[in-house]
């Protein structure tokens, strides 16, 4: 019985020494602490697999789809992130599909209304013209498509590459070109 009492008693010991070693040979860094449990590195929302729908006056004018949605709130800026892409439908006010834009990553600043599009960006609108690009800003307030980056711009037989950056409705109607490139297919009435 004696015998049993003592080894119990050493192995408590045993293990408070081994846990007392173990609490003070820990570091810890409080900042990392911090980070990993502050609220202001999180989403306040995400979600994944999502088919976002944006309206005005109850009429849809652009639907998202995205395999993950993130929402922030950061020290009073607010936005969406996609950091796997979007594939965005654009309708006009009959309801009408006028264009697409596809991307491998996307965020919106929710009080600027400006979207910022990165990585393998193509913007394609109801008559086939294509744009791409590595960066595009799309301004929802004006309706404008901006950027800095170089730009590919296909429409049937032509196409213009804008190496300082491009501009244009988000339609692509009206686009414009820095420091411009590319070939324009003869029509057959120029060579006759």
């Amino acid at each position: 019985m004696v015998l049993f009492h003592h080894v119990w008693k050493i192995q408590s010991v045993t293990v408070l020494i081994l846990g007392t070693v173990m609490l003070f040979s820990c570091k810890t860094d409080q900042k990392e602490i911090d980070r990993i449990v502050s609220r202001t590195d999180r989403p306040e929302m995400s979600g994944e697999n999502l088919t976002l729908l944006y309206s005005d006056s109850a009429r849809i004018k652009y639907k998202v789809i995205t395999p993950v949605y993130d929402k922030y709130n950061k020290e009073g800026q607010k936005y969406d992130e996609f950091p796997k892409g979007i594939h965005a439908i654009l309708y006009d006010k009959e309801g009408n599909e006028v264009g697409s834009l596809v991307s491998k990553y996307a965020k919106k600043l929710e009080d600027e209304m400006l979207w910022e599009i990165r990585n393998e960006v193509v913007v394609v609108n109801s008559e086939g013209k294509k744009l791409e690009t590595e960066l595009l800003y799309w301004d929802m307030k004006k309706e404008f498509l901006y950027t800095d980056r170089y730009t590919r711009f296909t429409s049937g037989e032509q196409m213009i590459e804008g190496n300082n950056g491009f501009e244009s409705d988000q339609q692509l109607n009206n686009p414009q070109f820095k420091n411009v490139t590319g070939k324009i297919a003869e029509s057959e009435n120029q060579t006759k």
